[in-house]
Order: structure tokens, then C-alpha cells, then sequence
């Protein structure tokens, strides 16, 4: 299998990536081309180690290279986010300790949800995206995207109802 030539996969697919990556993460978002020049090279590089077996079209190859370096960006844009506090409002320590905790908490009782369900709850209440977007990402139409939203939020729920009772029974 002859690998297609880099300059040709440039051409060829760089706007449908950049504008993939540009509504992923957005377009104000300083280092989406970083992001976007990451995949073309993934993409390469895959193509060189022949990664690429032909089962799918090239297009679709490219598609999940792609998806998987947005979702990996975001998952690292998550990590390294810190919260600050806004300006002109007064700062109440105990305030933002009790933020803090309800944060630990939520992320511990996201981490028992399906991995694709959290990254979804994710992407959709923390990183405001559209569920169109998170649609796509996924390549999962409009209503699973819906039944994925309720099913996780009905199971965190659940969770922090049967956290909150096993609490009440420690304390008595």
C-alpha cells in the first residue's frame, strides 16, 4: 500500500480540519491551529506506520484522528484549568472552599458514569458546547446525543441520592 503524498493530504483535508477544530474548541480559542498542525502530523505520522489499513475511507481515518486529538485537548484543557475568582465580587474563603468541595465531589461521582458519558456531560454543562457540536464529535445524531444527556444526569442523580442517604446513616 502506497502511503498518499503529505502535501496532497494538506490540500486535500486541512480546511475540513481546521474547521472541525475551530468549532470543537473554538475559534477564539488561541491554540487551535496548534491543535489542528497536532492532527495533520498524527495523521502523517499514522499514514508512515501504516496505521491505516484501507477498511475506511481516508476521510473517515482523518475523522477519527481528529476527534480523538479534540476530545484529548479538551481533556487536558480540564486538567490545567484553575478557578479564579471574578473581579469586584468580595472573595469569601469559606465560599470557594464549599465550591471547591461540590466540584470534588460532582468529578467523583462522574468518574463511576461510562467514560463517554462523562466526557459528554462534560463537554456539555462545563464547556458550554452545543449539542450539535457534541453530536458531531460523537457522530451520534441529535437524539442519542439527548438520551446520553438524561440517562447521565439521571444516574449522577441516583448516585448523590445514595451518597446523601449512606451519609445520614453515618452520622446516626
Amino acid at each position: 500500500m502506497k502511503s498518499p503524498d503529505p502535501a496532497e493530504i494538506l490540500l486535500k483535508y486541512w480546511p475540513q480540519i481546521s474547521f472541525r477544530v475551530k468549532n470543537s474548541i473554538g475559534r477564539s480559542t488561541p491554540d487551535w491551529e496548534d491543535v489542528a498542525s497536532e492532527i495533520l502530523v498524527g495523521v502523517i505520522e499514522a499514514l508512515r506506520k501504516e496505521k491505516f489499513r484501507e477498511e475506511s475511507s481516508l476521510g473517515t481515518f482523518i475523522y477519527s484522528i481528529t476527534t480523538n486529538k479534540i476530545i484529548d485537548h479538551i481533556r487536558q484543557k480540564k486538567r490545567t484549568l484553575n478557578e479564579i475568582p471574578e473581579l469586584g465580587h468580595s472573595f469569601d474563603p469559606v465560599l470557594q472552599v464549599e465550591i471547591q468541595e461540590r466540584a470534588k465531589l460532582v468529578a467523583r461521582f462522574m468518574k463511576k458514569l461510562k467514560p463517554r458519558c462523562a466526557d459528554i456531560l462534560y463537554l456539555y454543562y462545563y464547556l458550554d458546547l452545543p449539542q450539535g457540536e457534541i453530536a458531531q464529535i460523537y457522530g451520534i445524531s441529535m437524539g442519542t446525543m439527548n438520551k446520553l444527556i438524561r440517562a447521565a444526569r439521571s444516574t449522577l442523580k441516583k448516585l448523590m441520592k445514595n451518597w446523601l442517604v449512606e451519609e445520614s446513616k453515618k452520622k446516626k
